[in-house]
This record gives C-alpha cells, sequence and structure tokens, in this order.
C-alpha cells in the first residue's frame, strides 16, 4: 500500500493511544473512534498473523493500533478498560472478518472484565460488545466453532452471576437499566444459538418472573421498558426446546396466560353477578368473599403474589399486555392460535356494564350483595383501564391476522360500542376505540345493516367532537346565572362578576389539545366513515356533522373520501359535492387538482341543499358545481333554452312549438326568478290576418314583458282556427308609420329581456333577435316598392289580438 493510499488517521492513532496516559483517554475516546471509523480500508484488508521486515506500513500500523488495544482492555486502570472495550467494539464494527476471526484474545478479555469488579458502565459494554461480536460471528460457521461455542456459555454464566447473585456474595443489586440490558443480549443470542443456551433456559425464567407481571404489590417499581425486555426474552425460550418442540412450546406457554387471566378476573370481579359463559371449556373458580381479593404464589411456575382491587386490575393488565407481545413476537417455526380462548377475553369485559349516569338500571350489570360498596367502587374506578387494555389486545389480534379476522370483525365490533357506551369519557378510551373501530370497518363496513350504521352514531359523534374541540370549534357551555328565591339571591352562590361587564360580546371557544396519537386515531375514523361504509344508511344530520368536522378541521383525506363516496338521496340523485371547499383550502395539491380535473359525479341536483344530508356548498360556489349534462367544475352554465332559439331560427315560417322540458330546462325551472318561457308574439304569421288596433305605448309592454308574452301567445294558440278563417275575408291597408312603430316595440322588448340576468329569459331575447332580422327588411321592402303583404300581415295578428281582448 502506497503512502499516498494510507490515511492519516491511522498514524495519529497510534501516535495518540502511545503518548496519551491510560486515566486520560476517557476526553479524547469520541475522536479515537470517529479515527477508526475511517480507517476502514487498512482495517479490513488481509493482515499476517505477525508484522515482518518485508510487511507494508499499513500493516505495521494495524497490528501495533491491535497490540495497543489489547494493553488497554488487561491494563489496571478503570478508565483504560473501558477505553479498551470501546476500542475493541468499534474495530471489529470497522474491520469485518479481518479483525473477527483475531479476536479470541479480545472475547477472552472481555469475559474477564465482566466477571471482575468493575463499575457497572464497564460490564454493560462489554456486555453490549459480546453481543456484537457474537452477531457478527453467526454468518461464519468456522469462526462460529473456534469462537463463539466455546465462549458463549462463559458469557451466559457471568450474565446469570449478574442478575441473581449468590446468596453469600456481597455484590449489590444491579440496576434495572443494566437488567433490561442484558435481558435484550439474551433475546438477540437465544435465535442465533438456541442448542448452546439450552441449559440457561430454567434459570433465566426464574430471574424474570418478577419482572413479567408486576403490580403495586411488588417491592420495588418495574419500568415499562423492562416489562417489555423480560417478556420477549421468555417468549423466545421456546426457540431452546429440543426436536422442534417450539410449538408446543410456545402454545402451551400462551394457553397459560389465558388461564391465568380468567383466574385472577375471578377475584377481581366478584362483586358483579356475570353471565359470562367460556367457548373453550373454562370454568369460573371457587372465590371466598371473607378476605380481601389476592392471588399468585411463590412457586417458580407462578407470579408473585397480589393483593387488592388495585393490584388485581394491574395483574390483569400486564396479563392482557403479555399476551399482546405473545402475539407480536417473532416465532422460528409455525404456531397455532387459540382464537377463541383470545375472543373469550374479550367477550367476558364486554359483557359486564358497569353503572353510568343516564343509564338505566336494567342496562347495568347486576352487582353481588355480598360485596361491600368500597370494593364495587374501587373495581368501577379501575374497569375501565381494563377494557383499554382488552381493546389493544383486539387491536394487536387483528393486525396479526389481517383479512383472516373478517369472520370476527362484527361481533368485534359489537363489543367495542358496547364497552364505549360507558366510558366514552375517558380521553384513553376514545383514542383506543377509535383505532379498533378504524381497523374493524375496512374489514365488514361495506356489508354492515342499517341498524349495525345507525349503532356508530355515538362513535361518530364523539370522533367529530374531538376534532373540533381541538380545532377550536366548541363554544362555552353559558355560566347559568345566580339562582333567586323570594326576590333575594342566595348568599352561598359564588358568582362571576366578569360576567356583568357589558364589553365581553364575543364567545369563548373550548379548545382541547389531542396528543399525536390520538389526533392520528380521530382523522382515520373519520375518513373511514365516508369511505367503508355505506352512505346511504347514514342518517343526512350525522352526515352533514361528518362534513362539517372535515371542512373545519381541514381533513383532506375526509373530505377526498366524501367526494368519492357521495350520498344519494330518495329519488337516486347525487347532491352537491364539496369539491369547491376542497380546492380552496388546497389549492397547490396535486391530488386536488387531479380529482378537479377528473371527477365526473353521475347526476346533481340544484335543489339539494346541506340539511337535506348531501355534500353542501355556499351560493358564491354554485357555479363550480358539475350539473346534471356534464359540465366541467370551472364552467358556468350555459344559456337556458339555447336550442328552443336555434330551432326558431330554422324555422322558414317562423312558427313557435311548445315541446316537452329537456333536462337544461328543468334547471332553469327551478330558479326562483324564472318565468314560464312562451313563444314571442311579435313573431310574423303569415296564414293570419288582423285589424289595425292602438299600439300600446312602451312603457307600457316594459312594466310586464313577459306577462304580455305569455298571454298573447296562449290566446292566438287557442283561436288559430278562427284567425286562418277570417285571414281570407279581412285585407286592409296599413300605412308605413303604423309598421314603424310595431317594429320599435319589438326592439324596445327585446332589449329589456335582453339586460335580465337571469339565465331563464336568454331565449326570449334570441327569440326576439331573429325576428327583428326577419321583419325589418320585411318593413324596408314595403317602404320601396308599396308591398304590404309583411306589414299587413303583422297589423292583422296585432288587430286580431286586440279584438280578442275586446
Amino acid at each position: 500500500m502506497s503512502l499516498v493510499s494510507l490515511p492519516p488517521e491511522l498514524r495519529s492513532l497510534c501516535r495518540k493511544l502511545t503518548a496519551t496516559k491510560p486515566d486520560q483517554l476517557l476526553s479524547l475516546l469520541p475522536s479515537l473512534l470517529k479515527d477508526i471509523q475511517r480507517c476502514q480500508g487498512p482495517l479490513s484488508a488481509p493482515q499476517e498473523a505477525k508484522a515482518g521486515a518485508n510487511s507494508t506500513e499499513a500493516a505495521v500500523l494495524v497490528h501495533k493500533l491491535r497490540t495497543q488495544i489489547t494493553t488497554l482492555l488487561n491494563g489496571r486502570t478503570i478508565e483504560g478498560r473501558f477505553a479498551g472495550v470501546a476500542l475493541v467494539k468499534a474495530f471489529i464494527e470497522t474491520g469485518g472478518w479481518e479483525c473477527l476471526r483475531a479476536s479470541d484474545a479480545w472475547v477472552k478479555g472481555l469475559l474477564s472484565i465482566l466477571q471482575k469488579r468493575d463499575p457497572v458502565i464497564t460490564k454493560e459494554l462489554c456486555v453490549v460488545t459480546l453481543t456484537k461480536v457474537y452477531v457478527m460471528l453467526q454468518s461464519y460457521q468456522t469462526l462460529i466453532r473456534e469462537i463463539a461455542t466455546p465462549t458463549l456459555p462463559t458469557f451466559a454464566q457471568a450474565c446469570l452471576g449478574i442478575l441473581k447473585p449468590p446468596s453469600s456474595s456481597k455484590a449489590p443489586k444491579p440496576p434495572l437499566s443494566f437488567i433490561q440490558t442484558l435481558f435484550d443480549a439474551f433475546s438477540t443470542l437465544i435465535p442465533l444459538y438456541p442448542t448452546t443456551l439450552r441449559p440457561f433456559n430454567g434459570q433465566l425464567r426464574s430471574v424474570t418472573r418478577q419482572y413479567l407481571a408486576p403490580t403495586s404489590s411488588d417491592d420495588a417499581y418495574t419500568p415499562s421498558g423492562l416489562r417489555e425486555s423480560s417478556r420477549r426474552l421468555v417468549i423466545r425460550l421456546h426457540m431452546t426446546a429440543a426436536k422442534g418442540g417450539g410449538a408446543d412450546e410456545w402454545t402451551k406457554h400462551l394457553n397459560s396466560l389465558i388461564k391465568e387471566f380468567h383466574m385472577t378476573a375471578d377475584h377481581v370481579l366478584r362483586a358483579v353477578h356475570e353471565n359470562w359463559e367460556s367457548t373453550t371449556g373454562y370454568t369460573h373458580q371457587t372465590v371466598s368473599f371473607d378476605t380481601e381479593p389476592a392471588g399468585g404464589g411463590d412457586s417458580l411456575d407462578q407470579f408473585p403474589k397480589w393483593q387488592g382491587i388495585q393490584s388485581g386490575s394491574e395483574r390483569m393488565i400486564s396479563l392482557l399486555e403479555y399476551i399482546g407481545d405473545c402475539l407480536c413476537c417473532s416465532t422460528k417455526v409455525a404456531v397455532t392460535l387459540p382464537i377463541s380462548a383470545l375472543f373469550d377475553i374479550l367477550t367476558r369485559i364486554a359483557s359486564i356494564s358497569p353503572p353510568a349516569p343516564g343509564r338505566e338500571k336494567t342496562a347495568v350489570t347486576q352487582t353481588n350483595n355480598a360485596i361491600g360498596r368500597e370494593e364495587k367502587d374501587d373495581l368501577w374506578t379501575v374497569f375501565p383501564d381494563i377494557q383499554v387494555a382488552v381493546m389493544k389486545l383486539c387491536r394487536v389480534l387483528a393486525n396479526r391476522l389481517e383479512r383472516n379476522y373478517v369472520p370476527l370483525a362484527q361481533e368485534t365490533l359489537d363489543c367495542m360500542l358496547r364497552m364505549f357506551e360507558t366510558g366514552y369519557r375517558l380521553p384513553q378510551l376514545r383514542e383506543t376505540t377509535f383505532g379498533v373501530v378504524s381497523m374493524m370497518l375496512p374489514l365488514c363496513g361495506l356489508t354492515m345493516s342499517k341498524t349495525n350504521v345507525a349503532a356508530l352514531a355515538l362513535v361518530a359523534k364523539t370522533c367529530c367532537r374531538d376534532l373540533l374541540g381541538h380545532a377550536g370549534h366548541i363554544k362555552a357551555p353559558k355560566t347559568p346565572t345566580p339562582t333567586v328565591q323570594n326576590g333575594n339571591k342566595t348568599k352561598n352562590i359564588t358568582q362571576n362578576a366578569d360576567l356583568f361587564l357589558t364589553n365581553i360580546t364575543e364567545e369563548q371557544t373550548l379548545k382541547s389539545t389531542l396528543p399525536p396519537s390520538h389526533l392520528k386515531a380521530t382523522e382515520t375514523l373519520l375518513v373511514a366513515f365516508f369511505s367503508h361504509l355505506p352512505q346511504h344508511y347514514i342518517v343526512s344530520q350525522l352526515r352533514t356533522e361528518l362534513l362539517k368536522t372535515a371542512i373545519l378541521c381541514q381533513v383532506k383525506d375526509a373530505q377526498i373520501a366524501s367526494v368519492l363516496h357521495p350520498s344519494r338521496d330518495r329519488s337516486g340523485r347525487i347532491p352537491q359535492v364539496i369539491l369547491p371547499f376542497l380546492y380552496r383550502q388546497f389549492p397547490h395539491d396535486e391530488s386536488i387538482e387531479v380529482l378537479r380535473f377528473n371527477f365526473r359525479p353521475m347526476t346533481a341536483s340544484v335543489k339539494a341543499d346541506f340539511a337535506d344530508g348531501g355534500d353542501y356548498a355556499d351560493d358564491e360556489d354554485a357555479s363550480m358545481i358539475e350539473p346534471a349534462d356534464g359540465y366541467a367544475f370551472d364552467k358556468p352554465f350555459e344559456a337556458a333554452g339555447a336550442s328552443a332559439s336555434q330551432a326558431a331560427q330554422d324555422d322558414d315560417d317562423n312558427q313557435m312549438a311548445v315541446d316537452e322540458p329537456t333536462s337544461s330546462t328543468k334547471v332553469e325551472q327551478s330558479l326562483p326568478t324564472a318565468a314560464p318561457i312562451q313563444p314571442s308574439p311579435f313573431l310574423a304569421q303569415p296564414t293570419t290576418t288582423t285589424t289595425k288596433t292602438k299600439p300600446e305605448p312602451a312603457a307600457a309592454v316594459a312594466e310586464s314583458p313577459v306577462r304580455t308574452m305569455t298571454t298573447r301567445s296562449l290566446k292566438r294558440k287557442s283561436s288559430s282556427g278562427v284567425e286562418a278563417a277570417a285571414a281570407t275575408k279581412k285585407r286592409v291597408e296599413v300605412e308605413k308609420k303604423k309598421a314603424a312603430v310595431a317594429v320599435e316595440e319589438e326592439t324596445t322588448t327585446a332589449a329589456m329581456v335582453e339586460e335580465n340576468d337571469d339565465p331563464g329569459f336568454t331565449s326570449v331575447g334570441s327569440l326576439v333577435e331573429s325576428t327583428l332580422k326577419k321583419t325589418v327588411p320585411a318593413a324596408e321592402a314595403a317602404d320601396d316598392d308599396d308591398s304590404d303583404d309583411e306589414s299587413v300581415h303583422l297589423n292583422m295578428e296585432l288587430d286580431s289580438d286586440g279584438d280578442d281582448d275586446e
């Protein structure tokens, strides 16, 4: 290796370790570890056992560094040994196989430190380093046979000596953090070396017994991390079973935990008369009512003793968590889950209905008269915590089975709702229920009946209230005024003087901050209500509340789900969607943009209202909502009656026909200011004749043009036969001035109709405009050629209408 490719950190390491005293290395340890990580090239290169005269500079430096670390590891100072252990771990992790094959001496040095009276921090670092070495050795069978197999029993014996020292030893009890590190080391090594660690199975069960399901009756407090590590270790002990008996050991261990739970529940729940019956053959144990509830034992196959309702409930919760850990931890072989026995736990707890305000006595579980009131109060105090633990176990089981949990989904949902009715006032119970319900709805939501959907109303309302409270949209209740007795205010009521101030005009709001996990569970459940439930079964008021919550709290996924899963009214139409609100809140979101330009509802109703249970939008965004004929959201409604105007222009004889209303005219008629559109009375009719009448003033026509047109068209239609007969007899001359006045009236009426903003009058303006295009040239031709055909017909029509009016 050339001098240029040699990292400078390697020479710096050797120089620092030589020049620095062992008791001063702790301050330099961070920089030394960083330099070792940068020397991966020379440390992982093939090296000779001993450096000779022909060796390269890199090999010489690596050999020198290894010698210095060995000296520190076997030194007399505590600081030097700690630095040596840390350098060994970094050296082996960086060098890989080249460093592992020469680590035999270091492993023996670490084991000697573990058996000495060094500080706990040094021993803990030794355990971590040795565990790392044994894990890296797993990939090389030769190194396992040379290093791991001879030294691993010594390591296990040394760790067990720390966990449970002999009675004659004066060694202090290790701290709980060190005990957790030892349990984690065994949990890591048992799957890799099950045969080597099989002789220590019984001793490991003994040292972990007091940490598996702790209660307040124990002598010391057990942290949650230590509980989890001890349970994980005991669960993995089934891997050490001989001849492939790991599956049977795992199932036996799980069944023992379930049985222990029911036995503990028999003592804790003795204050109520349970109507639960096990489906797996478990029978209730005989319970004594003379003493306080108690359980446990001193043998190795039993859990420590407990006494009292509080300790018993803690034991039940710990056992439920223990069972959940058994389902979460991976196994080395395929195992059989006792689903019926696990579901018995849920049905037993769900069958108990504690008393709650506003509930009838028949809905409450009957209590045992032999139990005192104090014990009953203690039971109802701890019972919500037991319910939460059961819900968490159910969630773990559903996660483990995934789609295979479908047969139990509906029954699980019913149990959740029964427990939620009595404990929804507790935030933790609400959070857990929201998580379980959001998991059950994708499994059974679309197949639920109307009754099952209606049962979710309380959960839905509570979900909306939590989100609205977190966003600050819940108004504070008004403070009641002091009561008055015989005209005098009672003196025992404390009054708030600020309530009498007149400058308080705004209503106060209640804002409750939810934890991140609670907020996430609530939003997930809100999305599930739109995407995984039959929307036609959701009551309109409830859907209105859900949509209101999604918009005010800006829950994007819930709003998208409401657009993609709209509700239909009784006539089968889809109400308006809330896409304008969604686009306004998230204008730069790509998914919203794609939905905006591609979403096309099948049908829509302008009459649909937010109070009718549909998705809503305000009046200013009504033009963005897609109508029934498939317009885009960014296009306004086209002028109604355009088809009628086009038909009037194409008609050669200029007759108006009354057709059946189309889909566009239906939308047009629903507007409040639109009047029924009738054919214009000013169109020339070549087959009819009229007599002269005095033209009405323009102001009279301007007052009510629609009414005049409608009346005259109906009269002309009804008397078309009489006018046709009289047309052959009446021929009069019409002056050009009268014809011009008639044309001017038509122009005035057309201009007033076209100025109306209502789209319902647009067709009338188009019809009048088409009429003017034909009547004005006719008047000019009559002026030049003295031909009175067109003008005579027009004035005859007006005269005929005048006669009918008379």
